[in-house]
């Protein structure tokens, strides 16, 4: 019995090979894991560029990008092996004993895959037979799937059936963290960082450690910001029955205030250097196709490789000229979704206001051009509970992605109209104030977008550092990791969702 070990080294970032506490890279961790792996034969590190490694390791470049290249790639460097470890170059804390303990219940059950769940990623390697590579390969003509962190599992879910697998469950259940333990943005390195040094601090190592760090010291897990949510325009073509903004933002059918080109581009350049990978919106408040350079916001964007966008909108009043001059310059980075909310103009009229036929013909626009990257979206309320799954049918029908969103009462400001309570039983810090930045029109950065009337302001991203602003937000935070939820925040039912 012998396996291969294949680390996963295709575009792996800088941080991959930047020092962590302990003075090794991560890169380098996982070299050294892989040395310890049992039963090895080779160990190969797959590239996409050309790069030397000295000692054993042999390298390997694949042909392509898809999960066809790399199960060719699996037939044809495995060898004798009977079975393969399979894990990214960029997570140092891949834990032998989970490793061994996933290896041997593999062995015994005869299984094709074996994964764990319920760790954060980057804690367990993945590991396949080898007798079902020409099965998995054959999976992988069929449906193109991209390589990604989850494209093995990916893969297999689209015939799980014909596979026997195995699941090492962790004991403490971390999914809900959504912590990954890699070193692929700055964000998860200087949170990689930051549990390594713990645990060295606590002289402890392994499984164990790992996992209690994450439950008991959730404080190192805010970084940076992951999702951007800012507003660009102050005017709306419609005043929605369970939208807050027109209770404070004006007149907002004739407003044409918006962000200078100017201004989203110090946002940018401040949100680039302090994070280099984000999602933004530009649905904050205010319809963004009102935007008169709304092109030039887009285009400002694109240019920076790593971040990607969402343009939440109401279809109305859109120039398709201009959808599709963005179309050409999306680079598959642009999300969007349409709130329609109601299934006839009728109930639309009576939600949103005007504008049932011209969202409509938006929308099939946006799904010619973006196709599976458009989502036609409605809320979930009383008032058209009866209508939402006739909402749901025909979208889908028509082959649109369609999300449900649960309704926002904003912490009592709008009636809860709310069908049924989907909070969890037991209360968590809040994702947003952990993971969200909100920039309203004039630069002003409030807690969190259900703070309507910015009580809780943190700054002021034109003309304060962004560094500061993010760290004026941790003592909300800590407030929340001790049970301790001020009165915004404990009337808030948007805490436990989730963006990015």
């Amino acid at each position: 019995m012998s396996t291969t070990v294949f680390i996963n080294a295709l575009e792996l970032s800088n941080y991959a090979y930047k020092s962590l506490p302990g003075g090794i890279s991560s890169f380098d961790s996982t070299l050294a894991i892989a040395s310890n792996l049992p039963d090895l034969d080779k160990i190969i590190v797959l590239a996409d560029s050309d790069f030397s490694l000295k000692g054993k390791y042999q390298v390997v470049q694949l042909p392509g990008s898809n999960m066809e290249d790399l199960i060719s790639v699996f037939i044809a460097e495995t060898g004798d092996s009977d079975n393969i470890f399979y894990f990214y170059g960029d997570t140092p804390l891949v834990d032998l004993s989970i490793t061994e303990r996933m290896y041997k219940n593999h062995l015994q059950y005869f299984a094709s895959y074996t994964f764990a769940d319920g760790y954060p990623f980057g804690m367990a390697p993945e590991i396949l037979r080898k007798s079902v590579f020409s099965q998995l390969q054959t999976l992988s003509v069929k449906n193109k799937i991209k390589i990604s962190r989850q494209s093995i599992f990916e893969l297999i879910q689209k015939d799980i059936n014909s596979y026997d697998i195995e699941t090492e469950i962790s004991s403490i259940d971390q999914r809900m963290l959504r912590v990954s333990l890699s070193a692929d943005t700055k964000r998860n390195f200087n949170q990689l960082y930051r549990i390594i040094d713990e645990l060295q601090a606590e002289g402890k190592a392994g499984e164990e450690a790992i996992v209690s760090i994450l439950e008991n010291k959730q404080e190192l897990l805010r970084t940076e910001p992951s999702y951007i949510n800012v507003q660009i325009t102050g005017g709306c073509p419609q005043v929605c029955s369970y939208c807050p903004y027109p209770s404070f933002g004006g007149d907002i059918i004739n407003r044409t205030d918006e962000m200078t080109l100017l201004q989203w581009k110090l946002i940018l350049q401040k949100v680039k250097t302090f994070n280099d990978d984000a999602v933004f919106s530009i649905s904050m408040w205010g319809e963004p196709g009102r935007h008169s350079n709304i092109l030039g916001i887009v285009h400002e964007l694109i240019k920076i490789e790593k971040f990607t966008l969402i343009i939440e909108t109401s279809g109305v009043g859109w120039d398709h000229n201009i959808i599709k001059s963005i179309s050409e310059i999306a680079d598959g980075r642009i999300d969007w979704i349409l709130s329609l909310d109601a299934q006839n103009p009728e109930s639309y009229k009576e939600l949103r206001g005007e504008g049932w036929e011209d969202a409509n013909k938006t929308a099939l626009y946006l799904h010619e051009l973006f196709q599976d990257n458009l989502y036609i979206q409605s809320v979930r309320m009383e008032t058209q509970e009866e209508y939402l799954e006739d909402f749901y049918r025909s979208w889908k029908e028509k082959g649109f992605n369609v999300i449900i969103q649960k309704h926002d009462h904003f912490c009592g400001v709008l009636p809860d109209l709310r069908v049924t309570d989907l909070s969890p039983v037991k209360r968590f810090p809040c994702w947003h104030i952990k993971r969200d930045l909100n920039i309203l029109l004039d630069g002003t950065v409030p807690m969190c977008r259900e703070d309507l009337k910015v009580e809780n302001k943190l700054g002021n991203i034109f003309t304060d550092e962004l560094s500061l602003i993010w760290e004026n937000g941790k003592d909300r935070y800590l407030d929340h990791l001790s049970g301790s939820y001020p009165k915004i925040c404990s009337e808030c039912d948007e805490y436990y969702t989730y963006n990015f």
